[in-house]
């Protein structure tokens, strides 16, 4: 009797408090390609839309094609999909690409100034950046012309961002039930998303999907573009950590990298179930897209192994909504160094860990609340995009004045500012993070991550007789055995971070505060060897600090003033050839916190002597960057300054030079060494300028 009653006990308490006493459930494969047609803007390729197509089915591994409007209006396109998506219906299926041209927007008959040169600009190419009512007319008519093609509306979408009021209107009236985000970056391609679920599917909050938003009964599911590399995709500002052949492949990465990204994502800690979410555009070269069916190939190889399995948009919801505490754990898969990263995610926040050698730091941690607004919910965006979650700790950016340092190296170079500002992103392995300092771990072999129904727990030997237990709870964080010396803040920019340290007797407190009250805070107390982090959560108060205390959660570059000390100013040739070719001068305002500014005002341009002509003109592809030209028909050095209003004068550091044509003046330069020596100049800077 005793043994029977000892036995029920036992299995009673794995079977609520430990969830890995069965085989581990395969890894969950999510694909979907991004289908662009011919109109412009990253112009798809018909021949590598038919390569893809072809090669999921003969590998039989499912796929989304989320069609662009281009495509849907492109009768060769739409009568090939048909054809196989009826031949092959559980392999190609379809969904909708939410990414305007300036051919649909001319269609729908919105007033919007998206052009060729700009309609990749977060602004132009998402809802975020038009109206409600707009943003609803397009919508209507994408779902239109897509059920006209096939028959049926889509339940899935993609488009790096949309706002949340249009996300809940398709979901409602058409039964979207999974949008596509793309990951965690910052600045690329114009937008910007930090701070939220950074790999794992989430059902969306209805004021903001970039939250979590697990009360929700009936919610859309986010997924987000591509595998990250949990380790090296945190700060990283070079595209190249990711398992987009188009990213990895750039900066000399092979398929071995895939391989073992892919391999790590499958295979997480303990039982946490790994997902994986893949495609490519059919706008990427032919190269890439060869490297995409090597990776359907591996994929291919996987599921027959038994260790992934292709799931469909009924199993992601049910799962998803249901799996609330999460792990996404990553090795160093660059180099030998002995560096590993830990995302855990939760309803209420999501905090990153390192393992830098012996070191261990929480590097980067956020606060979720269902209601925290997204900011285009009643704003247009008017220059790129913005997701940006609440932190207390941000290992990745950098505040600090280094007005002195950027001026030398301007003075010496008079080339653009080359990270020397007070809002850097760096990965926080390169750098001497803001962060929350753990114990050290004693024995490397120690380390342990283990997930339970209502925690994640990380253990490590802290010395020769104890180990640490990290236990992450949906709404709080426990060490245990830990005492207040133990766990250490550390901050470089107290006076420009807005994050407020108060140190405590039984441990500290970290507040961002706006008019004196916390909007989002942590408490550390620490009481009886058992440390507890608290989280404390004013949302109503996020909107006001998007507005006023720029630049931090919404840095959007308008109506911002520009700083003489951190803009730039500098020839981009500083000799030329009088008569033929202009000196060009790059102009880029920046503000006091050296990010860029939109230059609206005129440009007045002063030379020490009179020139033929000068020419103002925006970098088409970039607003932020104004073009100078200066042209000369005579042999000369000059003197530059330009005027913004009458209080803002530029004046350029050293003098530009128009030589004389010795090509064609012999005579004349063998008489004039010095105005020769400006041609022999111009010539090799011509030759060597990128």
């Amino acid at each position: 009797m005793k043994k029977v009653f000892f036995s029920l006990i036992l299995f009673l308490f794995l079977f609520l408090f430990k969830t890995n006493i069965y085989a581990k459930e395969p890894a969950q494969v999510l694909i979907i390609n991004q289908a662009r047609g011919e109109e412009c803007c990253s112009k798809g390729s018909f021949i590598y839309l038919k390569k893809q197509v072809e090669a999921h089915i003969s590998k039989k591994i499912p796929a989304y094609f989320a069609l662009r409007y281009d495509v849907l209006t492109n009768e060769e396109y739409v009568n090939y999909l048909k054809k196989y998506s009826n031949d092959y219906p559980e392999l190609i299926k379809f969904g909708l690409l939410i990414e305007m041209t300036p051919q649909l927007i001319k269609t729908v008959g919105v007033s919007h100034n998206i052009t060729v040169e700009n309609w990749f600009e977060a602004q132009n190419a998402f809802t975020i950046g038009y109206s409600k009512d707009d943003s609803k007319k397009i919508v209507d008519y994408l779902f239109s012309v897509f059920f006209e093609k096939f028959g049926y509306y889509p339940n899935v979408t993609s488009a790096w961002m949309i706002d949340t009021n249009t996300l809940n209107y398709i979901h409602k009236e058409y039964g979207v039930k999974i949008q596509q985000i793309t990951r965690e970056q910052y600045g690329t391609d114009s937008y910007t998303l930090y701070g939220g679920p950074p790999h794992y599917p989430y059902p969306a909050s209805s004021n903001w999907l970039f939250i979590p938003g697990y009360e929700n009964d009936d919610p859309v599911l986010i997924v987000r573009q591509t595998v990250t590399d949990p380790l090296f995709n945190y700060g990283d500002n070079t595209s190249t950590f990711t398992s987009q052949p188009n990213d990895y492949m750039k900066n000399k990465k092979t398929f071995d990298y895939f391989k073992s990204l892919i391999d790590q994502t499958i295979n997480q800690p303990d039982n946490q179930t790994g997902f994986a979410m893949l495609g490519l555009e059919n706008s990427m070269d032919d190269n890439f897209q060869q490297e995409y069916i090597a990776q359907l190939e591996l994929l291919g190889k996987r599921n027959s192994e038994g260790l992934i399995k292709f799931v469909s948009i009924d199993e992601l919801l049910a799962f998803w909504k249901q799996n609330k505490i999460s792990v996404y754990f990553g090795k160093n898969l660059v180099n030998n160094l002995d560096w590993q990263a830990f995302w855990i995610t939760t309803p209420f926040y999501r905090v990153r860990l390192i393992k830098k050698n012996d070191d261990i730091l929480i590097t980067d941690l956020r606060l979720y609340d269902k209601n925290y607004s997204d900011p285009y919910n009643n704003y247009e965006a008017k220059k790129s995009g913005y997701w940006i979650v609440p932190y207390l700790i941000n290992g990745s950016f950098s505040y600090y004045d280094s007005a002195q340092k950027q001026s030398q190296i301007k003075n010496i170079s008079n080339l653009p500012d080359a990270g020397y500002g007070l809002f850097d992103i760096k990965k926080d392995f390169e750098i001497d993070p803001n962060a929350i300092i753990l114990p050290k771990i004693y024995d490397q072999k120690s380390l342990k991550i283990n997930s339970f129904n209502d925690r994640i727990e990380i253990s490590y030997s802290k010395s020769s007789k104890e180990k640490l237990k990290i236990a992450f709870y949906d709404q709080r964080i426990q060490l245990t055995p830990s005492n207040k010396n133990e766990i250490i803040y550390k901050i470089y920019d107290k006076n420009l971070s807005p994050i407020k340290f108060v140190k405590k007797p039984t441990g500290f407190n970290l507040n961002w505060v706006i008019d004196n009250v916390s909007a989002v805070g942590l408490t550390n107390r620490c009481a009886n060897n058992t440390c507890e982090i608290y989280f404390q959560i004013k949302p109503e108060l996020i909107s006001k600090i998007r507005n006023e205390q720029y630049p931090f959660l919404f840095p959007e570059p308008i109506n911002k003033k520009i700083d003489l000390k951190k803009s730039l100013f500098y020839p981009h040739n500083q000799y030329a050839v009088a008569g033929r070719n202009p000196v060009r001068i790059i102009l880029s305002g920046r503000d006091i916190y050296n990010l860029p500014v939109i230059i609206s005002s005129s440009i007045r341009v002063f030379t020490s002597a009179p020139v033929k002509k000068t020419i103002v003109m925006q970098n088409p592809a970039n607003q932020f960057v104004q073009y100078v030209d200066i042209y000369s028909d005579k042999p000369k050095k000059y003197s530059v300054s330009i005027k913004l209003n009458e209080d803002l004068e530029f004046k350029l550091n050293k003098f530009i030079y128009f030589a004389p044509n010795c090509k064609k003046q012999i005579r004349y330069c063998l008489t004039r060494p010095v105005e020769a020596y400006w041609y022999l100049i111009s010539f090799i800077s011509d030759k060597t300028r990128k």
